[in-house]
């Protein structure tokens, strides 16, 4: 059997990829990044599976329903593969996944996981392990996740976002109910006020406050890291030591933990496993240092992590703050104009790229420059640069006074960070 992957560079199509080969199956792939798309590519395959940024007259899409293959979305394989794992434990939230799932690949490490993941942790996209467990992200884009049917569910937290496709906060919400409720043991964010249509019936809480099963008390921050003593119902677990920033990672974290516990893993290998874990890739990657500056690369993209992301900074102790954003999809930059804006003023210095249109076509009268002028008339000073070339001249001459620079977006805006520290 031979399967196509449409799409193939993705983070969760290489894993897929992987997966597939593991079981036996042969596998071919074709990437605009990589060898363009061509019907050819499609010869000689029984099925074709395509990502979500894959267009619906690609070529080789085309050719593979006229000549009646098997034809799956990403999400649909994604599915169909968890179910064949004894325990299944599905990640969703509009923010963490990557770096809770990846959390938990390490919690689970002892036991030979499988893991999928969205982003990169070590400089790889999952691991393909035993038929035991299987943790993966599950994306909400397009009700994607619905196609999971897991043993243990996560939900970290809920927002607005996609906007090209959900109509309002109550859509997306009910999207993320539907998919809580497919699995046996629920785990829900006890302090999101936007989840609690999800706190109904059997679940289990994690959080910040008295109200959650799952709790972190006494957090402490430090250069580099977070500490926090992690309890259950009121009774000490212990401390956890994270090699990463911020606050959001200690949620992240008891997350995992709360997962970890309802999977019936002791905090002795939870504990280890999560003082193990060192950052995914782009969530505040440090990249070196320019001038007096140190240099970050994070995935943030919606502007609650944004605000997250600079709010662990300034805790962190920089003192002055540059941001390079670029911003990515127009319908969620229209949308969420005035979010980005508040967050990103958050920043002491505020660059912005063109936005990254990704699967989108241009929308007239939106773009960065729509953006700027919402900071500017909020009273804050911010600039557009057409190129990265511009950009980075831009963020060397802010190297000498801030004390760090992060370049963030879900798009391109990597490349200028990394060549902005060569």
């Amino acid at each position: 059997m031979r399967i196509h992957f449409i799409g193939c560079e993705g983070a969760s199509m290489k894993v897929l990829r992987k997966l597939s080969e593991a079981n036996g199956a042969q596998t071919s792939g074709s990437d605009s990044a990589l060898n363009g798309h061509d019907e050819k590519f499609v010869y000689g395959a029984d099925t074709v599976v395509y990502s979500s940024a894959i267009p619906q007259n690609n070529p080789e899409l085309t050719y593979a329903r006229e000549h009646g293959l098997q034809v799956m979305s990403r999400a649909e394989y994604l599915g169909q593969i968890s179910s064949q794992y004894s325990l299944t434990v599905a990640v969703a939230g509009s923010h963490g996944k990557t770096t809770t799932t990846a959390m938990l690949g390490c919690i689970f490490a002892p036991h030979n996981p499988t893991v999928h993941l969205g982003g990169e942790y070590g400089g790889e996209c999952g691991h393909v392990g035993g038929k035991r467990f299987f943790i993966t992200e599950a994306c909400e884009y397009r009700r994607n996740f619905l196609h999971i049917l897991p043993k243990i569910s996560v939900v970290l937290n809920v927002e607005l976002d996609h906007t090209d496709y959900y109509r309002d906060i109550a859509d997306i919400t009910s999207a993320f109910e539907v998919f809580s409720r497919s699995a046996p043991v629920r785990i829900v964010n006890g302090d999101d006020e936007a989840s609690a249509p999800l706190r109904k019936g059997k679940y289990i809480t994690f959080g910040l406050s008295e109200r959650c099963e799952f709790r972190a008390v006494n957090i402490t921050p430090f250069r580099g890291g977070i500490a926090f003593f992690a309890t259950r119902a009121g009774k000490p677990l212990g401390e956890i030591r994270l090699k990463v920033m911020g606050r959001h990672n200690v949620l992240n974290a008891v997350a995992a933990i709360a997962a970890s516990a309802a999977a019936g893993l002791p905090f002795s290998e939870i504990k280890r496993g999560l003082e193990s874990f060192t950052g995914v890739g782009r969530r505040l990657e440090y990249l070196g240092t320019s001038g007096n500056a140190d240099v970050f690369s994070d995935y943030a993209h919606h502007p609650h992590e944004i605000q997250s992301m600079l709010e662990c900074l300034r805790e962190s102790g920089y003192s002055r703050i540059a941001v390079a954003f670029e911003p990515h999809t127009y319908s969620r930059t229209e949308s969420l104009l005035n979010e980005f804006a508040d967050s990103l003023m958050l920043a002491d210095d505020i660059l912005l790229a063109d936005v990254y249109a990704a699967r989108e076509a241009p929308k007239k009268g939106v773009s960065s420059q729509l953006l700027c002028r919402k900071i500017l008339d909020c009273g804050r000073y911010a600039r557009c640069y057409p190129t990265f070339f511009e950009l980075n001249e831009a963020a060397a001459a802010l190297a000498e006074k801030a004390s760090v620079i992060v370049f963030c977006g879900a798009g391109t805006i990597d490349i200028a960070a990394r060549k902005f520290t060569e």
